[in-house]
């Protein structure tokens, strides 16, 4: 394997990890969400 050809592999290796990442955290974000039952404004207006 030639030195371009290593790197070729390398760069493709980086980008795989890249995207498994990606999804990773953004099916960390969806389970976030299903746990977290949406809760309606429960705060009070400020005072005028």
């Amino acid at each position: 394997m030639d030195m371009s050809e290593w790197m070729k592999v390398m760069l493709e290796e980086i980008e795989r990890k890249r995207e498994e990442a990606e999804a990773a955290r953004e099916e960390q974000a969806a389970r976030q969400r299903e746990s977290t039952p949406e809760r309606p404004d429960t705060r009070k207006p400020p005072a005028a």
